[in-house]
């Protein structure tokens, strides 16, 4: 029978038993279709298709496919969502490439219905018979087939013009969280020889729109990066991107995606998953991930039963991208012309995600806001839910009470919130409260946790600070002190931990200890006002930024071990009120480990000579110019017989020192690898060894300085600075 002589397609049953000695086997009974072979039509057409995969693994899955003809010959074929369950079938569909470049797409280019009809799909050494087959694929290679035979049998999801195959999009991600740093990235590839135009703002690519940039990260692939630009669009947005191709003159029709960059849903949170839902008819699967890992979840991904997402898809794309916008079905409009199915699919939505919804975050106000509070202060927290008749609990945690700093149970200790609570730490040795609090719905649809860490210094006497004879109970109380003398010493008498309000005096002063006890001063990032010098204390002073001014660590200073040197900086922090001052500030540690730097934070300037002295028993690692930032004068980093210089950088990526110089005197201990004068070009500064005494191996460890003196004779001084660089 001749299908084409059919007005419609044909089945029949071909029904086989076998006989041997008069006995006959089961019978069995087989069904041959004959398609109907239309002529071939004009113009661009989208179909969509699908068949049965029995799966390698036993899993039999849905293939799906996308196809694009031109003029009745397949032009594009793209696989549309396909979702595979079996590991080892989704490693064979991927590594045989049934769907790649080389695969069922490049095999089945150009063809008509019936040549995809005729097409032998098993792996065979005949050439001709091969054609249209990938080695060891034969059941994903029918499956395609069987695909595209229903696609291009069916109605076409889209009919155009154009002349040529359209681009084709590929992006890890549809949805992304609404951030500055947030981006998308859409790869773009058309035949060989055409060029893509594209745009992001939903008008049709001409001749002149942009072409295809390279990834920023994989140097490869050429796309768009689609950017968040949340300062702009504090709400989030929605990209049109749409892109054609041209070649010779001819056009492809233009391919369109919607790309969107979304806030959390401020009303509730969602949990990790896959849900499904029903209603009218329609099922929906919606998948809830945490992009970030932040505990923010977000509707990252909406798919249809396969009936809907075929009768639906000329206008799906537009609905789902304003559900992944607002994260939610409240507040969609329906797409005109199709508002009844539209709220159909919308209430399919709405009960996939209901199966994932939880209560929002809780959020914790905390009264006075601050970095870290005194040992009696007294802090109000109160906690909110943004998600209505939620049930908010929570849990107060001392560090001092925690075994082995593991925060407790919070379904044991859990405690029903009613009013805001004022905290305060009943420990003189201060220490931290953690609080934790989260929210429900229902007995186990809970919300992320929030958390907030409270910090408390520890207590001091009431005579903790002396000043000039006179005794006072806080640290600003001493300062004043100091200020209104002019300068001075403040000794301590006990230890003492700075929080973040405190800071240094603004007139030249000493720091020091009470006679025999050697007291700590703790603190975080600090800015110097003045001069200052800390003799015979514990220092565990995260960072001081000196802004200019000089600092001292003498004789007799104590630094706790950590992973970090405690820094000092001689210019300003990044985020100063002057980024750029004029000075000449010295940098002197005689005792304790410190990690030097003879400028301020990335993107600041100081202008003037800075001098960095490493003597005494100090270990320091040393940094002329600090990433991104600037030194408009020379910086003399000298180092005595005795001190240790761990590590000595010059310049640090993209950091600049107009001048450098490097002094050695005795034989110090080197106990680094890295002494490089420069690691942003040639060979700069200078290295001074005249009043050095060391080996020819620790010679060696210094690197790209474009002068050497160690008293030797010019050519020895030119030879040590060849081999130095080297």
């Amino acid at each position: 029978m001749n299908a084409n002589e059919k007005d419609a397609d044909e089945r029949i049953s071909v029904k086989l038993a076998a006989q041997k000695d008069g006995k006959w086997s089961q019978l069995v009974e087989t069904p041959i279709d004959f398609v109907k072979i239309p002529p071939l039509d004009t113009g661009t057409k989208v179909y969509l298709g699908q068949a049965e995969c029995k799966g390698n693994e036993g899993k039999p899955y849905t293939v799906k496919v996308k196809v694009t003809t031109i003029n009745g010959r397949i032009a594009l074929l793209e696989d549309n969502h396909t979702e595979i369950p079996g590991e080892a079938d989704h490693a064979f569909w991927l590594g045989g490439d049934v769907m790649g470049a080389k695969g069922m797409p490049a095999k089945f280019q150009g063809k008509t219905l019936e040549e995809v009809v005729r097409a032998r799909t098993a792996p065979s050494d005949d050439d001709a018979m091969k054609a249209d087959a990938i080695s060891g694929a034969t059941l994903f290679n029918d499956a395609v087939k069987y695909a595209v035979i229903d696609a291009l049998h069916g109605r076409p999801l889209q009919e155009g013009t154009g002349e040529i195959a359209p681009p084709v999009f590929q992006s890890t991600r549809q949805v992304a969280p609404n951030g500055d740093i947030n981006s998308i990235f859409v790869k773009m590839t058309a035949a060989e020889g055409a060029v893509i135009r594209y745009t992001t703002d939903g008008s049709e690519p001409t001749e002149k729109s942009p072409t295809p940039s390279k990834d920023p990260i994989f140097q490869e692939d050429f796309g768009a990066e689609l950017k968040a630009e949340s300062h702009k669009n504090p709400d989030g947005r929605v990209i049109v991107l749409k892109a054609a191709a041209y070649h010779n003159g001819k056009r492809s029709d233009t391919v369109t995606d919607r790309y969107v960059f979304a806030n959390a849903n401020p009303k509730h949170s969602y949990r990790l998953g896959q849900f499904r839902g029903e209603a009218e008819g329609i099922t929906a699967r919606v998948e809830l991930e945490s992009p970030n890992f932040d505990q923010k979840y977000y509707l990252t991904k909406i798919r249809l039963d396969d009936a809907s997402e075929k009768a639906y898809a000329a206008f799906l794309p537009e609905l789902f991208s304003q559900i992944y916008l607002k994260q939610s079905v409240q507040g969609v409009m329906p797409i005109a012309g199709h508002e009844e199915e539209s709220q159909n699919i919308l209430a399919a939505v709405q009960a996939a995600l209901q199966e994932g919804f939880v209560a929002a975050e809780p959020v914790m106000t905390v009264k006075p806001q601050q970095s870290s509070y005194s040992n009696d202060a007294q802090v109000t927290v109160e906690i909110t839910c943004s998600t209505e008749e939620a049930e908010i609990y929570y849990v107060v945690d001392d560090s001092n009470d925690l075994a082995g700093g593991t925060l407790s149970d919070f379904e044991k200790n859990k405690v029903r919130y009613e009013k805001p609570l004022t905290l305060t730490m009943e420990n003189p040795k201060g220490g931290t409260l953690y609080i934790r609090a989260a929210a429900k719905t229902g007995e186990a649809n809970w919300s992320p946790t929030a958390r907030a860490d409270l910090p408390f210094a520890k207590a001091v006497s009431k005579e903790a600070f002396e000043v000039n004879g006179s005794r006072y109970g806080t640290w600003n109380e001493a300062v004043s002190a100091l200020e209104k003398a002019g300068s001075g010493e403040i000794i301590l008498r006990d230890d003492v931990e700075l929080r973040e309000q405190d800071a240094f005096p603004s007139v030249v002063c000493t720091i020091g200890s009470f006679k025999d006890r050697k007291c700590k001063i703790k603190g975080g990032v600090m800015e110097a006002k003045a001069d200052i010098t800390f003799e015979n204390v514990v220092y565990d002073v995260n960072r001081i930024y000196s802004g200019g001014h000089s600092v001292i660590i003498g004789t007799d200073v104590e630094t706790p071990f950590t992973f970090t040197r405690r820094s000092i900086f001689a210019g300003p922090a990044h985020d100063a009120s002057e980024k750029e001052i004029s000075a000449n500030p010295v940098i002197s540690v005689e005792s304790g480990k410190f990690a030097l730097y003879g400028s301020g934070s990335s993107g600041t300037t100081l202008r003037g000579n800075v001098e960095i002295q490493v003597k005494g028993t100090a270990d320091a690692e040393v940094t002329g110019a600090y990433v991104s930032s600037t030194v408009d004068g020379k910086v003399t980093v000298s180092v005595d017989e005795g001190a240790a210089l761990s590590e000595f950088l010059g310049e640090q990526g993209k950091g600049s020192a107009k001048e450098l110089a490097l002094l050695i005197s005795g034989s110090p201990r080197l106990e680094g690898r890295t002494f490089r004068c420069t690691v942003n070009g040639a060979p700069k500064g200078t290295l001074d060894l005249r009043k050095a005494s060391l080996t020819s191996e620790q010679r060696e460890k210094f690197k790209d300085f474009a002068e050497i003196l160690d008293g030797a004779s010019a050519d020895s001084r030119r030879t040590s600075a060849d081999e130095a660089g080297r």
